[in-house]
């Protein structure tokens, strides 16, 4: 007597189609790792973009606000206005605080309140030999209001100032006597990423207004450049 055993006709797969199998599979795992690594690279990209933004954004409103106060001197007793200013870092006053009738929100005719002295620039930690360019690259933009130099704005790696006098002459590095027949301040930024991309290559210049130009660079780095002119509406009162 013969009996039938389970399972005599099933049909077994075979290494044909087990290598079949595992090369659709590889295809399929290669081009979903495809797409996880261009959405990476994309991601990252898209980060260091907002970055830069970020921080000449932050440079740009804070320089902007405080050097169009630049001379602010309501009473004409505290003599505020530039007190020096070159091409890498600027330096004024303004009177807008200390009333003693209304202690913060006034002129008091003196320039010894808080952030009323303002210098903006690189500190000479970052910028040894004062040409404007970070020495490591990139570093904080600084703002000293007599405590040292505290950052506005991270990673910029070059800072250029030029001075619009009254007459329209445009200069880099003002003389004593001149002063005071400052009307106007152009900024030139250049700000970097905090970290270089995967198969990116930085090989633009950039051109400031004084006509210095700053690259090519040939690095992973992306970079942004920014020009502001800031008119100083209480200089020349």
């Amino acid at each position: 007597m013969v009996t039938n055993l389970p399972f005599k006709n099933t049909r077994g797969v075979t290494l044909i189609e087990i290598m079949i199998t595992i090369a659709i599979s590889g295809i399929v795992l290669g081009a979903v790792f495809m797409v996880y690594t261009n959405q990476q690279k994309t991601y990252i990209s898209s980060d260091h973009t907002a970055e830069i933004q970020q921080n000449l954004r932050a440079a740009v409103l804070i320089m902007a606000s405080e050097i169009r106060e630049a001379g602010c001197d309501p009473t004409g007793k505290a003599n505020a206005g530039i007190i020096s200013a070159s091409s890498v870092q600027l330096h004024f006053t303004r009177d807008i605080a200390g009333h003693p009738l209304k202690p913060d929100t006034m002129a008091d005719g003196e320039l010894d309140d808080r952030n009323e002295d303002i210098i903006f620039g690189f500190s000479s930690t970052n910028d040894a030999n004062g040409d404007g360019i970070a020495d490591a690259g990139s570093a904080n933009l600084g703002r000293n209001t007599g405590g040292g130099f505290q950052a506005i704005a991270e990673h910029i790696q070059a800072i250029e100032f030029r001075y619009i006098l009254e007459s329209g002459t445009i200069v880099s590095n003002p003389s004593s006597s001149q002063l005071n027949q400052i009307r106007a301040v152009q900024v030139c930024l250049l700000a970097r990423a905090s970290s270089p991309e995967t198969n990116y290559v930085n090989t633009r210049s950039y051109t400031s207004v004084s006509g210095a130009v700053w690259g090519p660079y040939n690095d992973n780095y992306k970079r942004r450049f920014a020009s502001i002119t800031i008119k100083c509406r209480n200089l020349g009162l």
